[in-house]
């Protein structure tokens, strides 16, 4: 997902440990939010590299990224803000273009794959959700615990519900056309000519981009709305799983 910028890579993970010591960190959002960080960024990452290697690159392969164990993918500065502050990013999956049969579409394609992992799991984590839910309340009344109530139960339904939120910010957030998100990689197959071409020359400023997007909040007013729609179509999905159970 990133380019590497030692600089801005600190800056983060300074960012991190400040919002550590201000008390900032909550241990108890973090557990809740890390199975579905894990998964999401891994499963983005494999998605990228399995889809790099069935298009003729055999460099996610030479470098053990054809896997979802989450030690292959995750980056040890990307942990630790994902760990401190709630926000991190994976270990880049590098390819080289030189290898597919048509560079800008397949590295399109490639760019693609990851988020479209992330929509799958989104999908997928609100399936288990509502048959989850769906046999709780047929064994247990047509009401679901509190954590007071159940702790182990509420908590996994918390950290699931993560995993369906957490997946659609990131697969929404890479779409965004700003270099190094996917997007941008998806956008350079779209446009031609003069736009194409300032794709390419935002490319040494992708970590200064990335931090305006982060520290102005700018991606939250274009991925809020989208996010809300997509959520209320899982959650139709959802309440029509668990009407088909009970």
């Amino acid at each position: 997902m990133l380019n590497n910028s030692n600089n801005l890579i600190v800056f983060f993970v300074l960012l991190a440990i400040f919002s550590f010591l201000r008390g900032e960190f909550d241990i108890q959002l973090t557990l809740y939010m890390l199975p579905g960080l894990i998964i999401a960024l891994s499963l983005h990452e494999f998605a990228h590299a399995y889809t790099a290697y069935k298009l003729g690159d055999d460099t996610p392969k030479l470098q053990n990224r054809l896997n979802v164990n989450p030690l292959s993918h995750m980056d040890v500065a990307g942990t630790i803000c994902l760990l401190l502050a709630g926000f991190g990013w994976g270990k880049p999956v590098q390819i080289n273009p030189a290898n597919f049969k048509n560079p800008v579409k397949d590295e399109a394609k490639v760019a693609l794959a990851g988020p479209l992992m992330n929509f799958f799991l989104a999908v997928f984590f609100s399936v288990v959700y509502a048959v989850t839910c769906a046999f709780w309340m047929k064994s247990n009344g047509y009401s679901l615990p509190t954590l007071e109530e159940n702790p182990a139960f509420a908590s996994v339904l918390t950290m699931i519900t993560f995993c369906i939120y957490l997946n659609i910010g990131l697969g929404l957030f890479n779409l965004l056309p700003f270099p190094p998100l996917d997007g941008s990689k998806i956008f350079r197959a779209i446009l031609r000519g003069k736009a194409r071409e300032f794709l390419y020359k935002l490319e040494p400023y992708s970590w200064i981009i990335i931090l305006v997007l982060f520290v102005t909040h700018a991606a939250s007013y274009i991925l809020q709305p989208l996010s809300q729609v997509i959520l209320d179509w899982l959650n139709n999905l959802i309440v029509f799983i668990v009407n088909q159970i009970i």
